[in-house]
Order: structure tokens, then sequence, then C-alpha cells
């Protein structure tokens, strides 16, 4: 592989993973006791609106990592005299938006470390001063520091004093303003060239210096001057905080060189050589006509902690994107740099004197086909910027394409293949047919493989990869052997009686949708795959039938099957019956055949078990009532059956008998009574006694009346009883019938 192809870069992600670990580890060290407290600085400046107003503006600086007290909701700040120390005003400001602080170092080219936080606060307020002869001092006081500060001894039991004057007899003066925020930490083993400048609104002088720590507040209870939020503040003058030997004001932080501040350029300069927590401050003085006005102070509590170049340009490569690779003369090009803002780019073209762009993803194109190498600057000009150099294989795109010609049908084939494409005479093409066995050949190396047969009907993948240069594409398309149409069926011999019903089966295969024409010979049609057809009339029939496809394998077939269907006639004799309907007193009937033909056999059935056979002409008998099917059955010399039948009906005839008297006793002899009857449909009785009263009401024929009110516990006295019987007989005719009965007790 080209050893530019994948860039020059040995600082990867995974160093950069290490990198958060080690800053994550740091900062455990750092902040394990940090949250004892949670004061990181402040400053204090003003500004004149007219009219003797001043805004007056306090930053508190705050670890938002601590487990101490919030900003305050509400800040003391006071106004003194600023020669006799006098209390003049105690204003009690609000506090604005909690906002972060940047994370910054102070040098673009190294990098905070992960998860250090400090946040800030602001309050402000407007305040009318008049001309004053002594002018006034303005204080605000915290209290405490966090515990881990490493330069003062016992750093959580001090606190903080932010102080600026306003000169005397002031016609409208304005403080110095600080440019910028504090860097959240400052890296060890660095050379420090931090600006901390500040910009005067009326174009005063001024001096920049390392200063004292004032102390303000303390741990006591209450408001008062000890207490953590004193209102009103302390008058001055301010308590200095010592620093922990060896650290002084001069130099309050270790360093080799030492720290220092430039007086006129504001710049933080040095070498810082321990990690830890340092506190400090930096005066800002402001100086008119060799006149002192005005001293301001930030006081800041800096993170000191070991810090990493925090660029690295990165190309995206054709490794990195294939997508990139052999698309043409014309590449768009994509930066994928940690921390970069700005960038320029060299694509290393020879033939142009315009190959370069800054944007942080151009399209360039080349001025010819080969290999580049791309250079891309991460941040041109730092003292941290970063390169990458990666190669760029500019070829045309292969766009690979394959055609066959032969025939889809499994019975022709002979597939031809041709790959279309741009490539170099030093080209590599390799044909894939299917999965070994599929067809004659498996594959083949070469523009022009030999004719392909597969051996069976399916959908077979053909792969073409195809390599020029460096430019490499493979394709997959599929090529599908269809099935001839085919018809197995053979309708011959088929043989039915009148009216018969077949259903035709083609026994036909092909690969895709069939469609079918049937002509059965008798003047109907279907276009079902497999009809069922009714043939009405006897006779013998050709069958015709098409079928054909309308995709893939594209055929059509027309088989003749002439004769293929035979139907025979079925008996058609006839008989009648006379009379169908009797009585059990003349339960004679004839039978005669009609139309019969001497080359069938027949028989008769009663419907009472009674068969004749052979015979046209009879007399039969039955011997009971009922309803009776005669089947004369036949089979002609085709052996086609035929069945016919007729129904006879031997009525019942109609015949009542009614006791005179019964005796209800319960003697088990004569002890209910009802009329007997036979051959009868419908039957309704009532019984009344000689007052019209009805005693018994029944149309079942076998319920008895046994004495009783509606046969129930009620005992009906003895008496004659009259009784109406109503019938319908066989022949549907009406009958009533009247009589009475004694009941005896």
């Amino acid at each position: 592989m080209d050893p530019f192809l994948h860039g020059k870069k040995s600082f990867d992600m995974a160093d950069r993973k290490r990198l958060s670990l080690l800053w994550t580890l740091v900062l455990m060290l750092l902040g394990t006791q940090s949250f004892a407290a949670h004061l990181v600085g402040g400053e204090l400046t003003y500004t004149c609106t007219g009219s003797n107003s001043y805004q007056i503006k306090l930053v508190v600086y705050r670890d938002c990592n601590s487990t101490g007290a919030q900003l305050d909701q509400t800040a003391s700040i006071g106004i003194f005299d600023a020669l006799s120390g006098q209390l003049l005003y105690n204003l009690q400001v609000n506090k604005g938006a909690t906002l972060p602080l940047p994370a910054n170092t102070g040098n673009p080219c190294l990098q905070a470390p992960p998860n250090v936080c400090t946040e800030y606060g602001h309050y402000m307020t407007i305040q009318n001063l008049p001309p004053r002869a002594s002018g006034y001092i303005i204080s605000y006081q915290r209290c405490c520091r966090n515990a881990t500060i490493t330069n003062i001894n016992n750093p959580d039991d001090w606190g903080m004093t932010l102080t600026t004057q306003i000169p005397p007899n002031d016609s409208c003066n304005s403080s110095p303003q600080w440019d910028s925020f504090p860097p959240i930490v400052l890296c060890s083993q660095e050379n420090l060239n931090i600006p901390v400048t500040c910009t005067d609104p009326d174009g005063d002088s001024l001096y920049y210096s390392l200063c004292g720590l004032y102390h303000g507040g303390g741990k006591g209870n209450g408001g008062g001057f000890t207490s953590p939020q004193p209102s009103p503040p302390a008058a001055p003058p301010y308590v200095t905080i010592p620093y922990k030997a060896p650290n002084t004001v001069a130099n309050p932080i270790p360093g080799a060189p030492p720290l220092s501040m430039h007086p006129q350029l504001g710049a933080l300069q040095g070498k810082i050589t321990v990690l830890g927590q340092y506190v400090m401050a930096i005066c800002v003085e402001e100086w008119r006509n060799g006149v002192l006005l005005n001293t301001i102070r930030r006081d800041y509590q800096f993170n000191v902690t070991s810090c990493q170049a925090a660029i690295w340009a990165n190309i995206i490569s054709e490794v990195d994107d294939p997508t990139q690779l052999c698309i043409g003369i014309t590449v768009p090009f994509q930066e994928d740099s940690y921390n970069a803002t700005f960038f320029h780019w060299d694509f290393g073209d020879p033939n142009s004197t315009t190959d370069t762009s800054n944007l942080p993803n151009p399209v360039y194109t080349f001025s010819d086909t080969g290999i580049y190498i791309v250079t891309l600057i991460a941040n041109p000009g730092w003292p941290c910027a970063d390169t990458d150099q990666v190669a760029f294989h500019i070829y045309p795109p292969i766009n690979a394409s394959m055609q066959w010609t032969g025939g889809i049908c499994d019975d022709e084939q002979g597939f031809v293949f041709t790959a279309a494409g741009t490539w170099y005479a030093d080209k590599t093409i390799e044909w894939t047919f299917g999965q070994p066995g599929d067809a004659n050949i498996a594959s083949f190396s070469g523009e022009f493989p030999p004719p392909v047969t597969f051996n069976q009907p399916g959908a077979y993948p053909i792969t073409l990869y195809i390599k020029s240069k460096a430019c490499e594409e493979t394709i997959v398309d599929t090529l599908r052997v269809y099935q001839r149409p085919r018809i197995d069926a053979n309708f011959d011999g088929i043989v039915g009686c009148q009216p018969f019903m077949y259903t035709f089966d083609p026994l036909s295969s092909a690969s895709t949708e069939l469609y079918y024409l049937w002509d059965f010979g008798d003047g109907d049609t279907s276009h079902a795959a497999m009809p069922t057809h009714r043939y009405t009339q006897p006779g013998l029939f050709d069958v015709t039938l098409w079928m054909w496809t309308v995709d893939g394998c594209i055929d059509t077939l027309m088989l003749q099957y002439p004769q293929a269907v035979l139907v025979n006639p079925r008996p058609a004799s006839t008989f009648s019956i006379s009379p169908t309907v009797t009585s059990i007193y003349t339960p004679l009937v004839t039978v005669s055949a009609q139309n019969f033909s001497f080359q069938e056999q027949y028989f008769f059935t009663m419907g009472d078990s009674t068969l004749y056979t052979q015979t046209d002409f009879f007399a039969h008998q039955y011997a009971d009532t009922g309803n009776f099917e005669v089947l004369r059955i036949s089979v002609n010399q085709f052996g086609c059956w035929d069945t016919l039948g007729l129904w006879v009906r031997i009525n019942p005839v109609l015949n009542l008998w009614a006791p005179t008297a019964f005796t209800p006793n319960g003697d088990g002899t004569n002890d209910n009574f009802r009329p007997f009857v036979t051959g009868f449909n419908q039957y309704a009785l009532s019984i009344v006694n000689r007052w019209g009263q009805e005693v018994f009401r029944s149309q079942d024929a076998r319920e008895e009346w046994n004495g009783q009110l509606h046969n129930r516990s009620t005992e009906c006295p003895q008496d004659v009883y009259s009784w109406r019987l109503f019938i319908i007989d066989f022949g549907d005719s009406p009958v009533e019938y009247n009589g009475t009965v004694i009941l005896y007790r």
C-alpha cells in the first residue's frame, strides 16, 4: 500500500482517548478536595454614564463542581469616603444570569482538560455619586476560598475583597474594563504568554502588575465583617493574605522562569513547573497626566495542569471513505480535524497554480489523472498548526456493466457475456456464473468468457469484478433461465354416461404464468387451467387445448385430441302406476313399463322389500298402510344406469269405537275413557258435564280421561257426560262425532 494512502498521523483517536483519561486523572487529583468551598475569584469595575451616575459591575467566579454555596442572589457593595473610610452607601444588588466561563487556557494551541467547570454571576447597578473632594472607594467582600489552594496557608479560612476607587472631584471617569475572561487553567511546562489586558474608556495609561490578595469576610455567624457575606463590607484599609513560602506576591506560582506580568503589554509570562491550584491577584493601575487615578484588581484561582496540543489535522482518505476512490478528476475533499477552526489545502497538482483552498471541505478538479499527494494544514500560522498528507488516486470511475445474448428458455441458452466500462490496459476482469455446479463453467478470467449454459431453469447471480489501476468495482446481476412450457396430459379413451362430468387436467408446467383456451367439441369453451365440463348429450367429441405464456420463455402450444370423449346414452324407458293412492281395503296397484328396450336389464323395487325383474306389466298388493317409493332401475348395453321413482300411498280406513261407561276407581279395570279411532290425520276431543262445563280436552288420540277435572286432583261426580270428537281424515276431510259416557263411582 502507498505509504501516504492513509496519512502520516501518529497521534490518532486512541491517543485522544488516552489524553482524555489522563486529564480525568489529573482532575481527580486536583479536585478530590475542591468541594469544600466554592469561591474562585472576582473583579469590580465601574463606568460613568453621565450626570454623576456610575454603573457598578461586580463579577464573582465560582467552582461549579464544588458542593459549597451557590452564587449569592444579592451582593452587598459598600461605597466609602476614600479619606475617612466612612460608609456612605450599602447597595444590595441582585444577581443576573449565572453563566459558564469559557474553557480556555489562554493559549489557542493548548486545550483545557475536560470536566473543569467555572461559572460566574454579574451584579450590576447604577448609583448617583456627586463629586467628592476625597473621592470614593467601592468594595465587595466574600468568604471563603477553596481548601485545595496550595500557595496560601489554611486557604478555606481566607476570604476575598474586591475594591476600586473613584478619583477626588471626579468629572466622569470610568475604570479600566477587562478585555477577556481569565483562562480556566494554566498549562505547566509550557512557555506562557497569556494576554490579561484591559481597555480604558477614557484613554488613560494602564500599568499591569502582580499584587497582593485582599482578605474579606470570615466563617462567623450573622452579617458582620467576619461573616461569609459581610453586609455592609468592612471599610478600608484591607488585610493582605500572606503567601506560603517560597511563594511571594512577585512570584505567586512556582516556575522557571518565574511567573511575571509585563507592565505595559499586560501579558502573563513564564513557565509553571508544579501542578496544583493557585490563587493570585492582577492589578491594573489607571494613570492620567502622571497622576494615579484608580487601581482595579482581578482576584482569581488557577488550576495548573498538564496540557496537550489541541489541534490535529486529518484528511478523510480513500480508505476512510471508499466512495472517494476513482470518481473522476473532480473530487470533494473532507477534513476530520480536531479543534481546528481554519484550514489550508494544497492538492499537489503540478500543472496548476491555483491548486489550493482555504475552505474546510473544498471541491477540486485535477488537470489530469494520476496519483496526487494532498496536504491539509489545520490552523496555519499558529505555533501548534498541524499537517496531514494523503495520496489520492485520481482516475475515472469504471462504471462497470454487463450484457449478454442467448435464449432464455432452458432448451436454448448458449449465453455470451460482454463486459463494459472504463479501464486501462492492465485491467483485471473476473466472472462468476452462479454457484459451482450451476453451469458448464463456474468462473472465467478475461473480458470474453465462452458461451455459458445452465443445468436447469432458475435465477442465477452473475458477478463481474473489474480492477484497473487503484480502481475496483464489482457488480452483480441476475440471469433467469425459464422452463419451456409443457403439456403432459393425454386425453384418450374418456368414456362416460349422459350427462357426463369430467375434469380436464393438462399436467402443464412453465416458469411463468400460463394462459389456456379449451374447446370441448360440443360448442363450449373455457379459459380455466383445469376446467370441469358437463356433456349433456351422447356422442363422440374432439378436445382441443391452446396454452401460451406472455413473459419468460414465451411460447404457444396447441394440442388436439380427436374423439377424446365418448358419452353413452342412459336408459330412457318410463313406467306408470295405477292407482297411486288407495286404501288398505283395496291395496292392489298395477305397474306398466313403456318404451323399454330389450337390450336393457331392469327391475322394480316396490318400497316394501318386494323385487320384480325383467317384466313390463304386473300387479302388486301392499300388506300395510303408508307411503312407498317404487323404483325402476335400468342398465343398458353401454353399462349406463338410470333410476326412475314414483310414490304410492296406501291410506288406512277411518273407524271409531267409544265406550259408554267407565269406573275410575283405581282397580285397573275400565278406569279411563277415550274414543278409539283409526285412519285420521288430526284429532281433537272435548268432554263437558250436563251444565256445559268442559272437564277434559286433548289433541292426543292416546290420552285418556281419568274422571278428574282436566285429569287433575279434583274428582268429577258420577254423572252422564257428553263428548265431541273432531277428526280430519287421510283425505283431508273434516269429520265430527258426538256421544255420551257414564261415569260410575
